[in-house]
């Protein structure tokens, strides 16, 4: 389960970069100019990075909207809970996924997981709704690239992530 696991999320890290990388190419090779000196070559090469990194930043916002949307859609109660944050709570989303492709130990992370979000008195729904929201958002994001095979391996995983998740939260509460 975790090699699944592992190459689904490099299978999709590679899709999302190539997506990236021929968007980028297209806009370069529109903004370039035949002729110039050494500085404006640096001058463009910052603006350019400065805009793939608000392309990033857009598209975290963009993908980071449509999770949260569709996670209230399942859970409305939670909303009053969930930090506003859209780069904080990309962060821990994009560290978690990280730390699962490296292959940390799940039910090490699901008990660090649990200590910081007792003060939120989840319940099942919470963690089925959150499993669900990702893998429609991945789903939707992944578009044309996000075959019946890949979306099953995410659902699959991330439902036992989020078992693994609320079995962790459901013994520290009790403790």
């Amino acid at each position: 389960r975790s090699l699944k696991w592992r190459i689904a999320c490099n299978d999709v890290m590679h899709k999302v970069a190539v997506q990236d990388n021929e968007s980028t190419q297209a806009g370069d090779s529109k903004s370039q100019v035949s002729a110039g000196s050494q500085s404006e070559t640096k001058s463009k090469s910052r603006v350019s990075g400065t805009a793939k990194t608000m392309k990033s930043m857009s598209t975290l916002e963009s993908f980071h909207h449509e999770f949260m949307q569709t996670f209230f859609q399942f859970c409305p109660d939670i909303k009053a809970k969930f930090p506003n944050d859209f780069i904080l709570v990309a962060k821990m989303i994009k560290s978690f996924i990280s730390k699962l492709v490296k292959g940390t130990d799940v039910k090490v992370m699901a008990k660090e997981f649990a200590k910081t979000h007792m003060k939120y008195n989840l319940k099942k729904e919470h963690f089925d709704g959150f499993g669900a929201a990702l893998v429609k958002t991945i789903q939707n994001r992944l578009g044309r690239f996000g075959t019946i095979k890949l979306i099953g391996i995410w659902r699959r995983v991330v439902e036992e992530l989020t078992s693994i998740m609320h079995t962790a939260y459901v013994k520290r509460e009790k403790a």
